[in-house]
C-alpha cells in the first residue's frame, strides 16, 4: 500500500521544461492556424459569389427577368436591412454584393427587388472589382455590362472579381465567360482545374 510519501509529483525542472515545449508548439502552430483561417474565408467568399452570379442567372431565366448582380457600398447585412439593398447604386470595388431584379426594363431608374446578398468586410474579405460594378442577366442566357437599354453592350471577353483577405492575402477570382460560364479560380496555381488562365491571373494577383 502506497503511503503519502511514495507519490511524487513534477519537479520544477520538469513542469518547466513541458511549458516552454508547449509555448515552441503554440508559437509554431498559430501563424499556420491564421493562414488556414484566412484561406478558408476567401475560398468560402469566392464560392458565395460564384454560386449568386449562378443564381441571378438563374433567375434571369427562369423569371424571363432582368436579373443584376451589382457590388455596392453598405456595411449592413440584408438580414438586417429592411430595404434590402433594393435602390442602392452599384459602385466599383463595392463593400457588399447583391442580386436583385430589374423592376422595369425600359427604364433603369426605377426600383429593384432585392433577391440575396451579403456584406464582405464583416469577415474580413475584399471584394474588388474594378471596373466591375455590375453584371445583368437576361431571360434567354445574355449578359450585359450595364443596364441593357440603347445598344448596351453583350459582354465580350472574361470578368474577373478579385476577392482577397484584407492587406491583399490569399487572393482568389471569380471568373464569368462571354458565354456565361462561372467558375472561381486561384492565381497562384500555374496549373489544374483551379488555375486561372492567362489572361485573368494578372488581374487576380
Amino acid at each position: 500500500m502506497k503511503t503519502r510519501n511514495d507519490i511524487q509529483g513534477f519537479s520544477l525542472i520538469e513542469l518547466t521544461i513541458a511549458i516552454v515545449v508547449f509555448a515552441v508548439i503554440v508559437v509554431v502552430a498559430i501563424p499556420n492556424i491564421s493562414e488556414w483561417v484566412g484561406k478558408a474565408r476567401v475560398r468560402a467568399s469566392a464560392e458565395a459569389v460564384q454560386n449568386s452570379i449562378r443564381f441571378a442567372q438563374s433567375e434571369a431565366v427562369k423569371r424571363n427577368k432582368l436579373i443584376e448582380f451589382s457590388l455596392i457600398n453598405s456595411t449592413t447585412p440584408p438580414a438586417a436591412n429592411l430595404g434590402g439593398f433594393n435602390n442602392d447604386l452599384a459602385i466599383d470595388n463595392g463593400t457588399a454584393w447583391v442580386v436583385r431584379m430589374i423592376d422595369d426594363p425600359s427604364d433603369s431608374t426605377k426600383g429593384r427587388t432585392f433577391l440575396q446578398g451579403d456584406v464582405f468586410s464583416t469577415n474580413g474579405i475584399q471584394l474588388l472589382g474594378g471596373s466591375n460594378a455590375t453584371l445583368v442577366f437576361g431571360g434567354i442566357g445574355q449578359v450585359y455590362t450595364a443596364f441593357p437599354s440603347g445598344g448596351s453592350p453583350i459582354l465580350s471577353s472574361t470578368r474577373a472579381y478579385r476577392i482577397a483577405s484584407f492587406g491583399g492575402k490569399y487572393p482568389l477570382c471569380v471568373l464569368v465567360a462571354p458565354g456565361g460560364g462561372v467558375r472561381w479560380c486561384d492565381p497562384s496555381l500555374a496549373s489544374g482545374d483551379r488555375s486561372c488562365p492567362g489572361s485573368a491571373t494578372n488581374s487576380c494577383l
